[in-house]
C-alpha cells in the first residue's frame, strides 16, 4: 500500500499580519496532485491542520476542498488534530466525513473505538491498520503529577503516559496487515525551528525515540517543522510543514513522504519536493548594496537588516519602499552604550520610549507616535 504523509499545514496562519491564504492554496493543491498522480491509497495527515482552534471560513473551505478532491479519486484520509487544533470543532463533521472515507481523530480513542483505523487499499487486495494518536495536551496528562510531586516528575509522566498509549493502540495489531503509527508528538533528540510552540518543545516533553513502536512499518509524525527522520526500531519521519511559516523556517526545503508498504516488510521511502508557498530570506547590507541585490530577490518575503554608519530619519521607510516583500527592517548602525540603570530611572517613561525608538529606527519618533505613547501611559497609570 503507499501512502502520502504530511503535516502542520497551519492553513490561516499569517506572516506579520500578511494573508498567505493564497500560497495555502496553491500548497494544498500541488499535495492534492502528487497524491493523484502517484496513486495513493491514503493520506495521512499528522495535525495541525490550522493555525487557530477557531480558524476563518477560507481556511476551512480550503482544507475541505483539499478532502473532496480526494474522494472521487478513492483516496482515503486520516486525519488527527495537533495541539494548535480544537478537537471539538475539528472532529465536528467527522460523522458525515467517516462514510467518504476520510477519518478525522481529534481526540485519543481506545482501539476498538476509533483509535485504530482500518484501510483497504485501492485494488481491495491489501489492508492498513493505523494507530492514531492525536495530541494530548500536557494538562490531561500531568495534572495529578504537578500537584502532587516535584516538576520534573510532570514531565517523567507525560512523556511515560504517551508511551503507554502508544503501546496500547500497537500491541493487537496483525502482521498481516500494513501497519502505521499517526501521531502529533514531540520525539527527544529531534531538531526544530522556531516554528513551534515553545511550551510544547524541549526535551521535558519528548518521548525516548527508542520507546516508539517497533512493529510497524512506518511511524507518520507531525509537530516539528523541519523534515526529518528520526532513529528508532521503525521507519520514524517528521514530514514538515506545507510551506516557511515564519523566518525560523527560511530557506527550508519542503516536501512530503511517500511511503510504500507491504505486511511484514520494512517500507520504503520517498521525499516528494513542495514548490509552492513563497520563500523567507534574510537580508543584509547598505542601502546601495540592497539596491544592488533587489533585482535578484523574487517574491520571496525578507527580513532586512540595513547598514548605517549613523542614523539617517527615514531609512526603515525607503528600504521598505526599495524591497516592497520586506517584513521586517532593522537599521543597524553604531549605538552609544545605554547609561548605568540609575541615570535612566532618572528619565520620564517618554525620554525613555523616545531613545528605545531612536536606537531601535535610526530616528526620533514622529509627534504623533510621541503623542500617542503618553497617551498609553497615561490610561495605564490609571
Amino acid at each position: 500500500m503507499r501512502f502520502l504523509h504530511t503535516a502542520d499545514w497551519h492553513v490561516g496562519k499569517p506572516l506579520r499580519g500578511r494573508s498567505r491564504m493564497e500560497e495555502y492554496a496553491a500548497a494544498l493543491e500541488e499535495v492534492a496532485s502528487i497524491a493523484i498522480d502517484r496513486k495513493v491509497d491514503a493520506v495521512l495527515m499528522a495535525g495541525d491542520v490550522f493555525d487557530s482552534p477557531a480558524p476563518p471560513p477560507e481556511a476551512e473551505k480550503l482544507v475541505y476542498d483539499f478532502l473532496a478532491r480526494l474522494v472521487p479519486e478513492k483516496i482515503a484520509a486520516v486525519v488527527i488534530a495537533g495541539n494548535h487544533d480544537h478537537p471539538r470543532r475539528l472532529g465536528a463533521l467527522s460523522s458525515l466525513l467517516e462514510g467518504l472515507r476520510i477519518h478525522v481523530r481529534p481526540e485519543v480513542r481506545p482501539p476498538a473505538q476509533g483509535g485504530v483505523v482500518a484501510l483497504a487499499s485501492r485494488d481491495g487486495q491489501e489492508e492498513a491498520r493505523v494507530a492514531v494518536l492525536p495530541f494530548v495536551p500536557e494538562r490531561k496528562v500531568g495534572d495529578a503529577c504537578m500537584v502532587m510531586d516535584a516538576e520534573y516528575s510532570w514531565y517523567e509522566a507525560y512523556s511515560a503516559r504517551i508511551e503507554q498509549i502508544l503501546a496500547w493502540l500497537v500491541r493487537d495489531l496483525d502482521p498481516s496487515t500494513v501497519n502505521v503509527v499517526l501521531g502529533h508528538l514531540l520525539v527527544s533528540g529531534s531538531r526544530f525551528g522556531t516554528g513551534e510552540r515553545q511550551l510544547h518543545l524541549g526535551d521535558i516533553y519528548g518521548i525516548n525515540p527508542q520507546q516508539l513502536p517497533a512493529s510497524v512499518q512506518y511511524i507518520a509524525l507531525g509537530h516539528l517543522h523541519r523534515p526529518q527522520e528520526l532513529t528508532a526500531p521503525s521507519k520514524t519521519f517528521y514530514s514538515g510543514s506545507l510551506i516557511e511559516l515564519d523566518f525560523g523556517e527560511r530557506e527550508q526545503d519542503k516536501r512530503v513522504v511517500l511511503v510504500e508498504a507491504s505486511p511484514g516488510k520494512a517500507a520504503s521511502i520517498e521525499s516528494v519536493p513542495l514548490t509552492a508557498g513563497r520563500r523567507l530570506r534574510d537580508v543584509s547590507g547598505t542601502f546601495e548594496e540592497l539596491q544592488g541585490l533587489a533585482g535578484g530577490l523574487g517574491d520571496a518575503f525578507l527580513r532586512v537588516t540595513v547598514k548605517t554608519s549613523a542614523p539617517v530619519p527615514g531609512l526603515a521607510e525607503k528600504v521598505k519602499q526599495l524591497l516592497p516583500n520586506a517584513l521586517d527592517v532593522t537599521v543597524d548602525h553604531p549605538r552609544e552604550e545605554p547609561g548605568p540603570a540609575e541615570s535612566r530611572t532618572s528619565l520620564e517613561p517618554a525620554e525613555l520610549f523616545a531613545r528605545y525608538y531612536a536606537r531601535k529606527n535610526g530616528a526620533e519618533p514622529s509627534e504623533a507616535l510621541s503623542a500617542l505613547f503618553q497617551a498609553i501611559y497615561e490610561d495605564a497609570q490609571q
